[in-house]
């Protein structure tokens, strides 16, 4: 409980538990494992045609995997290296932010990280063409985001934050983003990643910090 404590009161950035980072990659590779053989089911028993056709389903389908994927990437990178978190925070408190911070991704809403993530099997459906996958499991998946969201972290982060949370609620909205900051800030990033190829990486967190753009810094942190 100290180190938590002394955690919390400092800059310093947490810790990657191997354990929650394997239980974190290994739900990469069983969800759409599952999604794929659920989408399928489900298509059968409700009789949906195959949509949308080829070559479409493989432009479209591929556009929407690698967007959510980016904001997805992004936002998880936004929350550790400026947030001080990681995305099982809630579950473990040592990976839990210390700041919260308003700009970045997290100017266009509040959970970009889930709206990135929970596109996934929507691009997963329009690529394989099936309408369970795109419409059915994305819209579960919101449903439960929704849910925790509000109900277990929102409270938390208002007791964390206090009023400077609440301020942040006011003008950013919840999960349906702001497209045009959203659209911005990603590419922003593009000649960020190239000029950050041709530097020498960071030896310190503090060198790693110095190189992130304020417009990076982000919000809503787990």
């Amino acid at each position: 409980m100290s180190k938590d404590r002394s955690r919390e009161s400092s800059d310093m950035l947490p810790r990657i538990d191997r354990v929650m980072a394997v239980v974190y990659a290994l739900i990469f590779v069983t969800v759409p494992v599952v999604t794929f053989f659920v989408g399928q089911w489900l298509d059968r028993l409700l009789l949906f045609p195959a949509f949308p056709p080829f070559p479409f389903n493989l432009i479209v389908g591929l556009v929407v995997l690698l967007f959510g994927l980016a904001v997805g990437i992004k936002s998880t990178r936004l929350l550790y290296l400026i947030g001080r978190g990681l995305p099982w925070g809630e579950a473990k408190a040592r990976a839990r932010s210390t700041r919260l911070v308003t700009t970045g991704l997290y100017a266009s809403c509040r959970n970009p990280m889930t709206l990135g993530y929970s596109l996934l099997p929507c691009g997963m459906g329009i690529m394989f063409r099936s309408l369970s996958m795109t419409l059915i499991i994305p819209s579960v998946v919101f449903s439960v985001m929704i849910v925790w969201l509000k109900v277990w972290e929102e409270p938390r982060l208002e007791r964390r934050f206090g009023e400077a949370y609440r301020e942040y609620q006011r003008r950013t909205p919840f999960l349906i983003p702001n497209f045009r900051l959203l659209l911005m800030d990603l590419a922003d990033s593009v000649p960020r990643l190239r000029k950050s190829t041709l530097k020498k990486p960071a030896s310190d967190h503090g060198e790693v910090e110095e190189k992130l753009d304020e417009s990076e810094v982000s919000g809503s942190c787990p």
